[in-house]
């Protein structure tokens, strides 16, 4: 029996075209309840009208329900060139089916290919599902520290 006749949807991961705009901005609004179209549109399209070098789209039976946005980037002195993941999102309807594990493993495939050093992400302290996903993953708490300084509006 396949997995269509027991009811299951084929996830389909792979890598982003400018066609998965919209309907990853629909996501992101579904997630976090509003629309943060400039800023995500520039993260998706600001380098020189192309979509980052390294994310990925999820289709489960041909609809995009997940993404992730990822490019290549320099950390650490001296610099060692990495995959930076930036967002990760799944449609809530679509969550615990591990769409977001398989982008994430696609992407450090895609890395591994590429002959980056490692895949990095910021993720909240408070976090706690977003950390137990990417620790399933392999992911491990790194050296670097967040310093930030904030701006008035």
């Amino acid at each position: 029996m396949s997995a269509t006749e027991r009811g299951e949807s084929k996830i389909r991961i792979r890598p982003m075209e400018p066609m998965d705009i919209d309907r990853v901005l629909a996501i992101d609004s579904k997630i976090t309840g509003v629309r943060r179209a400039a800023t995500y549109t520039d993260l998706i399209i600001g380098d020189l009208g192309k979509i980052p070098d390294l994310s990925f789209v999820a289709e489960v039976d041909g609809e995009v329900q997940g993404f992730l946005l990822a490019r290549r980037d320099y950390f650490g002195e001296p610099f060692s060139e990495e995959g930076m993941i930036h967002i990760l999102g799944v449609e809530p309807d679509y969550w615990r089916q591990g769409i977001a594990t398989r982008m994430v493993d696609a992407l450090a495939e895609t890395c591994q290919e590429k002959k980056l050093n490692a895949v990095r992400i910021m993720i909240d302290e408070r976090d706690d599902q977003l950390q137990s996903l990417f620790e399933r993953s392999g992911f491990r708490r790194g050296k670097l520290v967040d310093y930030t300084k904030k701006f008035k509006k």
